[in-house]
């Protein structure tokens, strides 16, 4: 079976359930069960090249 995971890698909660699900696999053995990252895009409209942080909370938060 696979398992489609998707999570943003620095999100906090995200980690919190990465070990959750790496405890639930090591409990059940994880036979025959392979996991799949799919990512987590908060921001569609930022550009490959990215942005600078600062100017980019300065904008989303006021």
């Amino acid at each position: 079976m696979q398992l489609d995971v998707v999570s943003d890698t620095v999100c906090p909660w995200c980690y919190i359930g990465k070990r959750r699900l790496d405890q639930a696999l090591a409990m059940q053995g994880g036979n025959g069960i392979t996991l799949a990252w799919r990512p987590f895009q908060l921001d569609a409209s930022i550009p490959e090249g990215g942005v600078d942080a600062g100017a980019a909370h300065g904008v989303d938060l006021g």
